[in-house]
């Protein structure tokens, strides 16, 4: 294992650095032929320092000071309860979601934590109860860790970040122990769900980005713009792209968000298919030392929350690759530590750092 005697990990720290550095050039790059967007590299390394920071002073506290102490868990969970209704009376409104509280120039997306928090929760929770989980009243009160959260996010109208918390939740559930019929009961209810909320609950534009996916030519200078415009600058990149900053469709502004929910494209286009592999490769060792991390301990809730934060980060992956190939459809979804944004990088650095702190202390048991 390529641990130190500090518990760092660096063929998992690595990697992570590697994506903030390519999150850094790409932004950059846009700054050549716009000055404007100099505020996003500069917020980006900001972020990137404060995440640092924070993975530090997280790695320094005993995990195990933190999974034992169920009223420590409630403060946090009851304080990202009370900061997702903040956002919903004082948050500020982007792109039709009410999720951000601004502070000066920057804002925070009090949701990011709220999936830390959550995979800490279950974690202790099934930890506790793996010997009762397939008894469906501990499902429910499972569920009723997350609902919070679903109903709060829903509120502010970013059912992007809602389905992520509710795949954490299935999937941490799965891996907790549950019986296929319970699985299947579970995904029966969600299809239903579904099927009752096409109709009576989603609005006409979400309705229309899930039905562009089927359908790419349904709207192209509508609904379907921005994901067509992804590909085209994903198939113009080629193998080793157009050069830094040599990109039409984000230099020249046809491609939106082309800094956040679009970067891959972004990337695509400019460094080719050996930028994109390169960021592959990167996650894929990301996720092999996570996977390692819960397979070779003993201890359930290390197990639990090594591959919850796992999860996080490859639905992130899945969902925002998949929309940047008109896969899925644009949910909002960022691409963790390459998209930017401070609430995701800090929230995965303070999820990281309990990881850190997790290896030292099982590296020196």
């Amino acid at each position: 294992m390529a641990y130190n005697s500090k518990g760092i990990d660096w063929w998992l720290l690595v990697p992570i650095l590697t994506l903030c550095l390519i999150s850094l050039i790409v932004l950059y790059s846009f700054t050549i032929y716009n000055q404007d967007n100099f505020i996003f590299f500069y917020h980006q390394i900001v972020w990137i320092i404060i995440g640092l920071i924070v993975l530090f002073l997280v790695s320094l506290i005993d995990f195990r000071s933190i999974a034992s102490d169920y009223q420590l868990i409630m403060i946090l969970y009851g304080l990202e309860i009370l900061l997702l209704i903040s956002t919903l009376i004082f948050g500020r409104e982007i792109g039709g979601n009410q999720a951000w509280l601004s502070f000066g120039s920057f804002s925070i997306q009090p949701v990011e934590f709220a999936k830390i928090i959550l995979i800490l929760f279950l974690s202790r929770y099934f930890a506790d109860n793996s010997l009762n989980i397939r008894q469906n009243k501990y499902v429910l009160r499972s569920f009723s860790i997350v609902l919070p959260f679903l109903l709060l996010v829903g509120l502010q109208r970013d059912y992007g970040s809602a389905l992520l918390l509710l795949g954490i939740w299935f999937l941490m559930f799965i891996l907790a122990g549950a019986k296929i019929t319970q699985i299947l009961s579970i995904i029966l209810i969600f299809l239903i769900i579904f099927s009752v909320s096409w109709f009576f609950l989603l609005d006409q534009i979400h309705k229309d980005r899930i039905i562009s996916v089927i359908f790419p030519d349904f709207d192209p200078f509508g609904v379907s713009y921005n994901q067509n415009q992804a590909l085209i600058a994903i198939s113009s990149g080629g193998l080793l792209g157009k050069g830094f900053s040599q990109s039409t469709q984000t230099q020249l502004g046809f491609l939106p968000a082309a800094h956040t929910d679009f970067i891959f494209s972004a990337i695509a286009e400019e460094f080719g298919f050996m930028g994109v592999l390169t960021i592959i490769v990167c996650f894929a060792i990301i996720f092999q030392r996570l996977f390692k991390l819960s397979l070779n301990s003993d201890n359930n809730f290390v197990k639990l929350f090594s591959m919850g934060y796992l999860i996080i980060i490859f639905l992130q992956v899945f969902i925002n690759i998949g929309m940047n190939l008109s896969l899925l459809p644009v949910i909002g979804i960022s691409l963790p530590f390459v998209s930017y944004g401070g609430s995701n990088l800090l929230a995965l650095f303070l999820g990281l750092g309990i990881i850190f702190n997790i290896i030292k202390n099982t590296q020196n048991a």
